[in-house]
């Protein structure tokens, strides 16, 4: 009797199932692929983003409540300019023209031009 053969078959080992067009491993081999490397690097980006939205990690680039700069509302009497307000509430070592600009920019003026009984909300740097 023979103990070892060099017998090879030229038939697949595959189970072709009568019911069904798909085989198991087969759906498995799909499956497999779909979740490649570059999907799942992308859906671990998302979760990261969506987590890090959730948790507010967000807020440390947004500044915070802390940085707001006090302000002092001002009533403007007749004869009032706004050089001589900035100069009255302006820092000592900043330019006039600078706070005028950060005055305007504040209190959303276009011009320089500034009437009796309106009200400016001045930033006070310290």
């Amino acid at each position: 009797m023979l103990k070892h053969t060099t017998y090879k078959s030229i038939y697949n080992n595959e189970v072709i199932h009568a019911g069904s067009n798909w085989s198991t491993e087969g759906k498995i081999q799909t499956m497999s692929g779909l979740f490649s490397r570059r999907l799942l690097l992308k859906l671990v980006l998302a979760a990261v983003i969506i987590i890090a939205g959730c948790t507010g990690m967000i807020r440390v680039f947004a500044g915070s409540a802390h940085d707001e700069i006090p302000m002092e509302q001002v009533v403007i009497s007749r004869g009032d300019t706004l050089w001589e307000i900035a100069v009255d509430y302006k820092p000592k070592d900043m330019d006039t023209r600078d706070y005028i600009r950060v005055i305007k920019k504040t209190n959303h003026l276009k011009t320089s031009e500034i009437e009796a009984g309106d009200v400016l909300s001045l930033p006070i740097y310290e």
